[in-house]
């Protein structure tokens, strides 16, 4: 089989599932992942028949999209903030909407212009804390979550980046203690409520860890009330929390943060939803 031969295999077997752009988008990824041609050798080899081991994975990765399974736990890899991170079923695939939130936290630090003590909650594949890190030398930022698979792909990406983060496993919602007070703490937190999974994406819901999205229908704000509990205790004068949110708990959050003692803003993404949440204590 050809390239070319592949390339029209691809499109007819995936058309119902995906639109034309997207398809395009997943045909490339997929083959450069395979075969190691960027996008002008692959016109330059479209008509060359494949070796059969390289079929066989252009092949398992039709039967894997099929399924629904997104196009990076199939290459392992995603970008965040024009850095290519590791990423398996153990953590979350990185979105724009976080990298708005790390942009805000930067846009701050700038402007604090001192080193900053800074913790990420809920760290998953390291992306917040390796880039906070990577724009924010000299600070100090450490990295937290409950789950130790999470955390091996947090160290492997931290280490292909070099950026020196300290690690922590924890339960936060069982947490009493951390290792130092905090200039900053951020977290993107499960905050879906289970009642959404039905109408969910498959490529969500059955893919990526549910850990790391849900939460119970009676108390989607848990993580959001435990950390700000935390934050009366662990942040600096003067320190901020930031989230990521659900766009449609803005106001919940808001009243959560002034009944606990905190000034609460909320900024939106590029969409135009509130998407994140910054917060401070009252004094």
């Amino acid at each position: 089989m050809s390239l070319q031969a592949f390339k029209q295999q691809f499109k007819q077997e995936l058309s119902g599932a995906y639109e034309n752009i997207e398809l395009n988008s997943l045909l490339s990824i997929l083959i450069q992942h395979v075969t190691g041609w960027n996008q002008i050798q692959q016109v330059l080899h479209k008509d060359e028949s494949l070796d059969k081991n390289i079929q066989a994975q252009l092949q398992a990765a039709i039967k894997e999209l099929k399924l629904g399974k997104p196009i990076q736990y199939i290459t392992g890899k995603a970008w965040f903030m024009g850095n290519n991170y590791t990423v398996n079923e153990n953590v979350l695939i990185p979105r724009p909407e976080t990298e708005e939130l790390v942009d805000w936290i930067i846009e701050y630090a700038n402007i604090i212009d001192k080193p900053l003590q800074i913790l990420d909650i809920g760290t998953g594949s390291g992306c917040i804390p390796i880039a906070l890190k990577l724009a924010l030398p000299n600070c100090m930022i450490a990295g937290l979550d409950i789950s130790d698979e999470a955390l091996n792909v947090a160290k492997l990406n931290a280490e292909a980046l070099k950026a020196d983060i300290s690690w922590m496993q924890e339960d936060i919602l069982d947490t009493t203690y951390l290792p130092n007070q905090f200039d900053i703490i951020v977290s993107n937190p499960p905050y879906i409520p289970f009642k959404e999974n039905v109408n969910m994406q498959v490529q969500v819901k059955n893919f990526e860890p549910n850990i790391a999205l849900f939460v119970t229908n009676e108390d989607p704000l848990v993580f959001y009330r435990t950390i700000a509990r935390l934050g009366k205790q662990y942040l600096s004068p003067k320190g901020q929390l930031f989230f990521e949110m659900h766009y449609d708990q803005g106001r919940a959050l808001l009243a959560l943060f002034d009944e606990m003692g905190y000034h609460a803003e909320l900024r939106q993404d590029m969409f135009g939803k509130d998407r994140m949440l910054r917060a401070s204590l009252k004094h």
